[in-house]
């Protein structure tokens, strides 16, 4: 089989990128996926090979050298028919542009995180932001050599039409999308009740990296403010770099037994199916995959007000309150364990799920960019 689309990403850990181009590749119709992973990090390798998506593991050391590993990539490709390049984050679009113009093939880029937003930039110090700046000079230096770029959602689209100095009619955006029936219908949670002693629990559920703009202390200290004899237990399910200091806080809090870091799982639907309400308190965002997934299970949701999530939700499907304002999303908390008719919300956002974020309409919309950039 020749593969006829080369993607280019940095690593298969489970950020929503990544398994968002698993979803979307794996139900590809006319083009046939190749993945090059530049760098360490596979957790998600198993689940390309079992989707038959082939990917070469370069396993390099995380590093700015883009002209020594495009040279890398030029090498493991030597023999393969492609007929255009498609790439995901910073480091990985770099090395695509480069391997783009050699083999003269066209090159899209893909647009998921909102990097050069004025959310970001305040939440950094003067060094951070001066190291941003550069990243963004970099990018945008050589944006143009881009001939498609997808976005996740329009707010993104925004941000990156004015950071990267590119021209509105080469962005193109395309929601992130999910299967809807894995998200649907019944999943066994007897076990997950038992191993969590959840009787008489309301159970709040929070699913994203463990990453400080995800906003998971946020949740904690407004968790920490429910009164005691709500009978609430917040479970968080993710990984990341910010685990220490949430371990940190949930200790100072004394909130051991009531606030539990799961770590990475593959059994979202059924924590979606267990939880009374979602949470999502991110302070900037790509499309958020994780707040699809709880639109399709129909779990009530509390989510914060940034630009992304409204793509999603609404103040008529979701309780809205202000990014990283404590007091609002202890109120929001408080609201949803003493709202008892949330079915209008949760079908609402259930309907939205299906008619914007279906995964194989996201799949479908995909090849047609595809077919598009290949006939002009």
């Amino acid at each position: 089989m020749d593969y006829t689309v080369l993607f280019i990403i940095d690593t298969l850990e489970t950020g929503g990128a990544e398994k968002s181009l698993l979803e979307i590749t794996s139900r590809f119709k006319k083009y046939s996926p190749l993945f090059i992973q530049l760098f360490q990090g596979d957790s998600l390798y198993k689940r390309f090979k079992d989707s038959g998506i082939e990917v070469i593991q370069l396993n390099l050391q995380p590093s700015y050298r883009f002209k020594e590993i495009a040279e890398k990539v030029l090498k493991v490709i030597d023999e393969q028919d492609v007929l255009l390049i498609h790439s995901t984050l910073f480091r990985s679009d770099q090395v695509s542009r480069i391997v783009a113009r050699k083999l003269g093939v066209p090159l899209i880029n893909s647009l998921v995180n909102n990097s050069y937003g004025t959310v970001r930039y305040a939440s950094l110090s003067i060094t951070q932001r001066l190291k941003l700046k550069f990243v963004e000079w970099i990018d945008r230096r050589s944006a143009s050599n881009v001939d498609l770029f997808i976005s996740n959602s329009h707010e993104i689209k925004g941000t990156n039409i004015r950071a990267l100095k590119i021209k509105e009619a080469k962005v193109k955006t395309i929601f992130r999308g999910r299967q809807i029936d894995s998200f649907e219908g019944t999943h066994d949670t007897s076990d997950l009740q038992r191993d969590f002693d959840l009787r008489g629990q309301k159970v709040f559920l929070n699913v994203s990296r463990l990453l400080e703009r995800k906003g998971q202390l946020d949740i904690i200290e407004a968790f920490s403010q429910l009164p005691v004899e709500s009978n609430v237990i917040l479970i968080i399910a993710g990984e990341g770099i910010y685990r220490s200091i949430l371990e940190q806080r949930i200790d100072e809090l004394g909130l051991n037994k009531k606030v539990l870091l799961l770590g990475n799982r593959n059994d979202v639907p059924q924590l979606l199916q267990l939880a009374d309400f979602f949470v999502f308190a991110s302070h900037y965002e790509g499309l958020p995959g994780a707040l699809i997934e709880a639109m399709m299970s129909r779990t009530p949701i509390i989510a914060s007000d940034i630009p992304e999530n409204l793509e999603c939700v609404s103040v008529e499907s979701a309780l809205i309150f202000k990014k990283g304002n404590i007091g609002e999303l202890n109120q929001a908390m408080s609201m949803a364990l003493n709202c008892n008719n949330w079915s209008k919300k949760v079908e609402l956002a259930y309907n939205d799920a299906r008619s914007n974020f279906d995964i194989y309409q996201v799949a479908s919309q995909y090849e047609l960019a595809y077919n598009q950039l290949l006939n002009d």
